[in-house]
């Protein structure tokens, strides 16, 4: 999501190109190589109720293909084509 917002910025002139584009492209190029031979994004950790425990945040499975991380990527996509 966070890949999502700094392409949407530069894309949108919110956010200076020369500051901002570089750290856009990495957070894509980055993400992309999460993606399996399925086109499933990997490595996305499950949805969580709120707890005040941190053990419980850093102990979260990961998980293959989970909505979480296919919605921001497809986010990112599309912003990219734009």
């Amino acid at each position: 999501m966070f890949t999502y917002a700094l392409i949407t910025g530069v894309k949108n002139s919110w956010l200076n190109q020369e500051t901002y584009g570089s750290a856009a492209r990495k957070g894509w190029l980055a993400v992309i190589t999460y993606i399996n031979a399925e086109d499933e994004l990997t490595e996305v950790c499950e949805g969580t109720n709120i707890k005040n425990d941190r053990n419980h945040y850093m102990q979260r499975k990961r998980i293959v293909g989970d909505l979480h991380g296919q919605a921001p990527l497809l986010w990112c996509a599309t912003a990219l084509l734009r």
